[in-house]
């Protein structure tokens, strides 16, 4: 589940499951878009830059899909893979839209629901729902709206996000 809160919460043993998932979406990334077909933002950045460039834009990107239910992310991913199967190529655009669409009204939903009572969540709510447009567009905007998809654009738009949320104030 995403972070709620980014204050500092009391360690469990859950906050040891916690770190696992992005390694679990990692693999489940690389199952449904294959190893060469995966590409992200540090993918598209010059090689002679370095694999520092990589792990900074990744590192935004980790940011981000903290406040995302990873229940969404891994819903998302998956969707989304069976989609080059659909043997109809009209229909195919229509589906990752409605997939789009669905997780992004489940976000909020899903947060809803696990959230603490008495908490304030609507900014979190909020965020978290633009955090999954940015997310989505991130990391699978080349087939989402591969006319309007850039990777340099979504960098910008990723490590902007980064910044700007985290001077919103989620708990107060």
């Amino acid at each position: 589940m995403s972070r709620l809160f980014y204050e500092k919460q009391k360690k469990t043993d859950q906050d040891a499951y916690s770190k696992k998932p992005d390694k679990a979406i990692d693999e489940l990334e690389e199952e449904v878009f294959g190893e060469d077909d995966r590409k992200t933002v540090a993918d598209e950045s010059d090689p002679t830059e370095g694999s520092q460039d990589d792990n900074r834009v990744n590192s935004y990107l980790e940011k981000i899909s903290r406040l995302i239910p990873s229940e969404i992310i891994a819903g998302y991913l998956a969707m989304f893979g069976f989609v080059p199967l659909i043997e109809n190529t009209k229909v195919r655009g229509y589906i990752i839209w409605i997939i789009f669409f669905m997780c992004l009204v489940l976000t909020p939903i899903y947060l809803n629901r696990h959230a603490e009572k008495g908490k304030p969540k609507i900014n979190h709510l909020l965020v978290s729902s633009l955090a999954f447009v940015i997310w989505a567009y991130v990391t699978t905007g080349m087939k989402l709206v591969p006319g309007l998809y850039d990777a340099a654009a979504a960098s910008i738009i990723l490590v902007a996000f980064s910044l700007v949320s985290a001077v919103i104030p989620l708990n107060k």
